[in-house]
């Protein structure tokens, strides 16, 4: 069975989040994070607002050296954009998942080959009287040749066969 194709899903993500960073005042409260592990290093990025209150934190760790370096909330959400313009997306079920955080990534980057991107967002606007939520993890691909040839190579538990996906851990919008 072929894996669930996640391009509409990235659109309207990234259009949410894009939102979000340029309307920040629209909105209640919000959390987000997002984690995106490519060319051997793990891109953090956290925004939060509750209570009126703001605050955010972005990093870089390279898993080669294992050092951490502070990044820009800027230089890091340019970032994620290029990510999110990618051609295609699969997405993962969180199963089988491996102790080790290089073993781990090595896994679902293909050996660094692809990247991928956890997203945890939680939201609700100024007078909106609930908060919408999605937690999904993505790998990044140049399109659906690609797609195809990262779904041969993955374990067959890792990647969403059917949408929308629902799980203790990773759920599209609810």
């Amino acid at each position: 069975m072929a894996a669930a194709l996640y391009r509409d899903y990235i659109v309207d993500l990234k259009a949410r989040i894009d939102d979000l960073h340029t309307n920040t005042e629209s909105y209640q409260s919000y959390a987000l994070t997002m984690e995106l592990l490519a060319q051997k290093n793990l891109v953090s990025y956290s925004a939060k607002k509750a209570k009126g209150l703001t605050e955010g934190l972005s990093y870089r760790r390279d898993f080669t050296t294992g050092q951490a370096v502070r990044m820009q909330q800027e230089s890091a959400y340019a970032l994620f954009s290029g990510f999110f313009n990618l051609g295609q997306f699969l997405a993962f079920t969180g199963q089988g998942r491996e102790q080790d955080a290089k073993q781990f990534a090595e896994l679902l980057t293909d050996n660094w080959h692809y990247p991928t991107c956890a997203v945890h967002f939680d939201y609700r606007r100024k007078g909106q009287p609930k908060t919408a939520s999605t937690r999904m993890h993505f790998v990044g691909l140049n399109g659906e040749a690609e797609a195809t040839s990262y779904e041969q190579t993955a374990r067959t538990d890792s990647l969403v066969l059917r949408r929308p996906f629902a799980s203790a851990l990773f759920w599209e919008w609810k």
